[in-house]
């Protein structure tokens, strides 16, 4: 077995809300048990509060050894000191949108925290404030944070020929996190109960802040991974997302019933599938609903270290392939477009070095 399998049925373990006490004491209390490789991991995964909020839950914090321990509190006092400003900024946000009759939702993390689904605030590690604003509303909620301190980061010439699922991100110093105002939750992947209406339509308010409906939010958080973050393609798993679905169904208290036809709905989606088959390896918090079969591609990636890297560069080739031939046509067909190419050729040039370059680097990082 290797050790990066190990380490992540450790992470998964720590997680899990079917993992007993008593067999993760005896796990984590073996001599052989890697604190450094757990530490690696979870911090690419985002889960290392994660992972101290739990073990204080499941009072096991004694088997941390005392630097580790002091280093994991550090770590985690800061992210709930950072997540409370970040609640603030969104109840800012909320009531400064409110006020302007803009419709619009909290989306991933932000709706997460601010619908109160963490038992400590600082399990959950967050980047930007998402929010999905109604398509004619976007340019008067985009000059509206403008007009309150938000400046837009600044964009190349791409943005004028390619539609991303949001506008340009807004920073300000004067809250703690930046902005993303989306007009969509994807860029290609289109699912009705998933657009842009569907989801402001059946937004519900919870701590007098919008955030989707419970369907939306499960669905949105393991699509955001599986589509925007690439886990499909790279058959790759992110514990923040596992743990954020998790906590979602467990803390809506839905019966068996309930949860069963939530599952039956995401069996006919092979993004939703896939999630579960992969999340089967480790956990068996959904078993009882779902496909018992986990994901046999996503096991040998973690258990060989050919079959990874083999996987890594035939999809990321592929994808590359994809984006060049995208390009290629667009480039053929638009003037305006070669013209604009030209003139920022060496910016364009240096970003595909750096592009393949970086993809030596985090093809060792992925799952």
């Amino acid at each position: 077995m290797s050790k990066r399998f190990t380490t992540y049925q450790i992470i998964a373990d720590i997680l899990s809300f079917t993992t007993s006490n008593i067999s993760l004491e005896a796990t984590l209390s073996a001599a052989d048990v890697d604190w450094d490789a757990i530490v690696v991991h979870g911090s690419r995964q985002l889960v290392i509060p994660t992972l101290y909020c739990r073990l204080k839950q499941r009072q096991l914090l004694h088997l941390l050894p005392e630097d580790l321990d002091l280093y994991l509190h550090d770590i985690t006092s800061q992210n709930r000191k950072r997540n409370k400003a970040i609640l603030e900024e969104v109840m800012i946000l909320s009531t400064l949108f409110k006020k302007h009759h803009i419709e619009h939702v909290f989306l991933k993390g932000t709706a997460l925290l601010a619908s109160g689904y963490y038992e400590d605030i600082a399990e959950r590690m967050i980047g930007d404030i998402d929010i999905l604003v109604a398509t004619k509303q976007l340019d008067k909620a985009f000059e509206l944070l403008q007009q309150h301190s938000f400046k837009p980061l600044p964009q190349n010439f791409g943005s004028h020929y390619f539609e991303h699922k949001h506008l340009p991100r807004m920073t300000t110093n004067k809250y703690i996190a930046a902005v993303e105002l989306h007009r969509k939750l994807f860029v290609t992947y289109k699912k009705k109960e998933l657009s842009n209406a569907l989801v402001l339509n059946n937004k519900r308010i919870q701590n007098d802040v919008f955030v989707p409906s419970t369907q939306n939010l499960i669905e949105h958080n393991i699509l955001n991974h599986e589509i925007n973050d690439d886990g499909y393609r790279y058959h790759s798993m992110n514990f923040r997302t596992v743990y954020d679905t998790i906590i979602i169904l467990k803390t809506n208290t839905l019966n068996n019933t309930q949860i069963s036809d939530v599952f039956v709905q995401f069996k006919n989606n092979k993004y939703l599938t896939n999630f579960f088959k992969k999340l089967n390896v480790f956990c068996d918090d959904f078993k009882l609903f779902f496909n018992k079969n986990a994901n046999h591609i996503f096991t040998l990636k973690l258990k060989y270290k050919i079959i990874h890297k083999l996987w890594l560069k035939g999809a990321f080739t592929g994808h590359l392939f994809t984006i060049i031939c995208h390009r290629l046509g667009f480039w053929i067909s638009n003037r305006a477009y070669r013209k604009d190419l030209w003139k920022d050729r060496h910016r364009v040039f240096s970003n595909y070095r750096s592009y393949l370059s970086n993809f030596k680097f985090t093809r060792t990082q992925k799952n």
